[in-house]
């Protein structure tokens, strides 16, 4: 395959943000579009395959597989509810938060969180404790 429309492959799944707006969805069907016409017939196959595996190296990099949730939460896994931090921050059920919490296993991948939802956990622990210490200067 021609290592430009490669490249363009590549270049395409660093667009793949873009989806998440309808104006972004758009400018990536133009985009898709271009890459899609510059692909000659008899390398569509090939390409398509490219697409996949430069898709599954995007997810795994999201993935923050190093860091141990569950260990650096400590006993607090038992004092904190997982259901109202999974709702509450991220409009998930707590089974959702307990298997990246707890690094679960699940369609043979292990879960993890990404930086932006390490971030968002980060937040609700921070939320959590501002709750916390308000309660505590309140109870007279």
């Amino acid at each position: 395959m021609d290592k430009n429309i490669e490249e363009k492959i590549r270049g395409l799944v660093g667009k793949f943000h873009l989806l998440r707006t309808k104006e972004g969805s758009a400018e990536f069907d133009i985009l898709w579009k271009e890459v899609k016409a510059s692909i000659p017939e008899e390398s569509r196959k090939e390409a398509g395959q490219i697409l996949r595996d430069e898709m599954t190296k995007a997810r795994q990099k999201m993935k923050r597989t190093d860091i141990d949730v569950r260990s650096q939460i400590g006993d607090l896994n038992e004092v904190l509810s997982l259901s109202y931090i999974a709702k509450r921050y991220f409009h998930k059920d707590r089974s959702w938060l307990a298997q990246r919490v707890n690094g679960n296993i699940v369609n043979g991948k292990p879960c993890a969180f990404t930086q932006e939802e390490l971030d968002t956990l980060k937040f609700a622990l921070g939320d959590i404790k501002n709750k916390l210490s308000e309660t505590i200067l309140n109870i007279k």
